[in-house]
C-alpha cells in the first residue's frame, strides 16, 4: 500500500510544480507600432515549443470590445527564416491568464442617470405620437481589462539560438487610444 502511495505522491508534486504556460524567455516588452522589436539569442532545442503571449492593458473599453491587433513576426536561425506569419492578437477570449477586470462605476452611474432621463423622455414622446413600444438604446458598459493571451505556439525542429523579430499594428481606432497598451512575452514549453 505504501509503495503505491509514494509514486502517486511524486507524480502529483511534479505535476503541480510544472508551469502550464511554460518558462519565461523574455520579460514583457511593450510594442510600438512604429518599431520592430527583436529578441536575439533565444536558446531553443529540438522539441521545444516557443509560445508567443500577448498582453493588453486596455482602459475605457465599451462593452468589453478589445481592439484586435495584427502581430507580424519572423523567426530565424542563423540568418535564415524558419517561420514568418501575420496573426491576430486578442481576436477571441480563449487562453487568457493573469486577467484583471474592473467596471468603471462612476461613469456607469452617470450613464444610468442620463439613460433613465432619456428613457423617460422617449416614453413620453412615443406615448404622445404613436403609442408604439418603447425602444431602449443598448447600454454601454465601460471597463478596464488587463490580461495575457496565448497568441501562437511554434514547434522547434532544430537546436540553436533563434532570433525573433516582431511588430504589431491595428486598424481599430480603439487601438490608438492612450489607454491601450500592448506587449509581448515569450515563453517556451
Amino acid at each position: 500500500m505504501m509503495k503505491a502511495f509514494f509514486p502517486a505522491l511524486l507524480i502529483s508534486i511534479s505535476a503541480i510544480s510544472c508551469s502550464p504556460v511554460g518558462d519565461t524567455i523574455s520579460e514583457e516588452k511593450p510594442l510600438d507600432k512604429q518599431l520592430v522589436n527583436t529578441t536575439e539569442n533565444i536558446d531553443l532545442k529540438e522539441g521545444d515549443v516557443l509560445v508567443i503571449w500577448g498582453k493588453i492593458d486596455a482602459g475605457f473599453l465599451e462593452n468589453d470590445k478589445v481592439p484586435v491587433f495584427q502581430l507580424h513576426y519572423n523567426l530565424s536561425l542563423d540568418g535564415k527564416t524558419v517561420e514568418n506569419q501575420t496573426i491576430p492578437m486578442f481576436s477571441d477570449k480563449e487562453h487568457l491568464i493573469n486577467s484583471s477586470y474592473e467596471i468603471q462605476k462612476e461613469e456607469e452611474d452617470e450613464n444610468d442617470q442620463s439613460e433613465e432621463q432619456n428613457s423617460t423622455e422617449l416614453t413620453e414622446s412615443t406615448e404622445e405620437t404613436s403609442g408604439s413600444p418603447e425602444e431602449t438604446p443598448e447600454k454601454i458598459v465601460k471597463s478596464d481589462w488587463i490580461f495575457e493571451q496565448e497568441i501562437i505556439k511554434i514547434p522547434i525542429k532544430k537546436d540553436g539560438k533563434y532570433t525573433l523579430d516582431y511588430k504589431a499594428g491595428s486598424s481599430d481606432e480603439k487601438a490608438e487610444s492612450l489607454f491601450t497598451k500592448v506587449s509581448v512575452i515569450l515563453r517556451k514549453k
